[in-house]
C-alpha cells in the first residue's frame, strides 16, 4: 500500500498510547479531519445558522466561497506545519497525511487559493471584500507568528484565542454584510460569544493533542501553559455556565437561538474534557468539531423563533 493510502479499517490493532498508529492508514471517520474538510463545513453550517437567527437570505455561492476560503487558510497552515514537524512519528493524523501527500496537497491549494480569488471578485458584495480584506490581515498576522514567533500571538494572546475569534468573524461577515451591521459585528455580544466557543474549540484539540504537539508545535497552548492542562474540563464549566446566564438574560432577543446553541456547544466540549482520560486523541479531535456542530444542526429547524414572551 502506498504511503499515506486510506483505509477504512477501525483502529482494532492499530491504536498505539491512546493514538492512530504511525502506518499510514486512516480510519473512515478521520477522513473530514485529514482532508482538511471538516473547518469548512462547520463555517458554513454557522453561517447559515446566523442568516436564519437574522433571518437573512444569502446567496449560495458566498457560502461556497466562504467554504473555500477556510479550506485554503486551513490546507496552507497544514502544509506549513508538515513541512516543520520535528517528531513526525508523534504528530496527529491530519498533519502526517499532509507530510505524506504533500505533493498533492500543494498545487491543490495553490489552485484553491486562485478559485477562491477570482470567486471573491467575482461574488461578494464590495462591502464584503473591504471587511474580509481586514480580517485576511489578521490571517496574515497569524502565518507571520507561526514561521518567525515563538510564544503567544501577539505576547500576550494564546493563539488557540486568536484563531477562534478570527474565525468567528469570518464565519458570521457575510451575514452581516447582507444585513448593513457590519460594524455591530465586530463587537455583537452572539458573535464574541460564537468566537468564545470556536477558542474553546481550539484549545480542546490542542489540550488533547499535546503529545503530538510537543515536539512540533511550541506555540500551542499546553506547551506554554501547562499549568492549565489539569482545569481545563473546570474551566470549560464554567465557561457553560456563565454562557447560560447570559443565554436567559438574552431571551428576548432575535439571536437567543445563537446563545443557546453556543452554550449546548461549550457543554458538550465540557463533557468532553471531563471524560478526556476514555478517549483516544483521535476521537476526542474527532468529536471537538462535532461537538460546535451539532448544536447549529439541533437547533436549526426551530428558527426563525417566535419571542413573543
Amino acid at each position: 500500500m502506498p504511503a499515506g493510502q486510506f483505509s477504512p479499517a477501525g483502529l482494532s490493532s492499530r491504536v498505539k498510547n491512546k493514538s492512530v498508529s504511525q502506518n499510514n492508514s486512516y480510519p473512515f471517520w478521520l477522513w473530514l479531519n485529514v482532508l482538511g474538510l471538516d473547518a469548512p463545513i462547520v463555517a458554513v453550517a454557522w453561517q447559515f445558522f446566523f442568516a436564519e437567527a437574522l433571518r437573512l437570505k444569502i446567496p449560495t455561492s458566498n457560502y461556497l466561497v466562504l467554504g473555500l476560503i477556510v479550506w485554503v487558510i486551513y490546507s496552507a497552515d497544514r502544509l506549513l506545519d508538515a513541512r516543520r514537524l520535528r517528531a513526525p512519528e508523534t504528530a496527529s493524523a491530519r498533519h502526517r497525511f499532509y507530510r505524506d501527500w504533500f505533493h498533492i496537497m500543494m498545487p491543490l491549494t495553490v489552485a484553491g487559493l486562485i478559485l477562491s480569488v477570482v470567486a471573491v471578485l467575482m461574488v461578494l458584495p464590495e462591502t464584503i471584500l473591504y471587511c474580509g480584506a481586514v480580517l485576511f490581515l489578521f490571517v496574515i498576522v497569524y502565518f507571520i507568528h507561526r514561521i518567525w514567533v515563538n510564544g503567544p500571538m501577539l505576547v500576550v494572546l494564546p493563539k488557540e484565542i486568536f484563531t477562534g475569534m478570527v474565525f468567528a468573524l469570518g464565519t458570521t461577515l457575510t451575514g452581516y454584510a447582507w444585513s448593513s451591521d457590519i460594524p455591530d459585528a465586530l463587537y455583537s455580544p452572539e458573535v464574541l460569544c460564537f468566537g468564545g466557543l470556536c477558542s474553546l474549540n481550539c484549545m480542546a484539540i490542542s489540550i488533547w493533542e499535546r503529545d503530538a504537539d510537543a515536539g512540533n508545535d511550541g506555540n500551542a497552548l499546553p506547551q506554554i501553559f501547562p499549568a492549565m492542562v489539569p482545569h481545563f474540563a473546570l474551566l470549560c464549566w464554567g465557561v457553560v455556565i456563565a454562557g447560560a446566564v447570559f443565554a436567559w438574560m438574552q431571551k428576548g432577543s432575535v439571536t437567543f437561538p445563537v446563545f443557546l446553541a453556543v452554550t449546548t456547544g461549550g457543554g458538550l466540549l465540557a463533557l468532553l474534557a471531563s471524560f478526556e482520560k476514555r478517549m483516544s486523541p483521535a476521537t476526542l479531535r474527532v468529536a471537538a468539531d462535532l461537538a460546535v456542530l451539532f448544536p447549529a444542526f439541533v437547533y436549526l429547524p426551530l428558527l426563525p423563533w417566535d419571542l413573543t414572551f
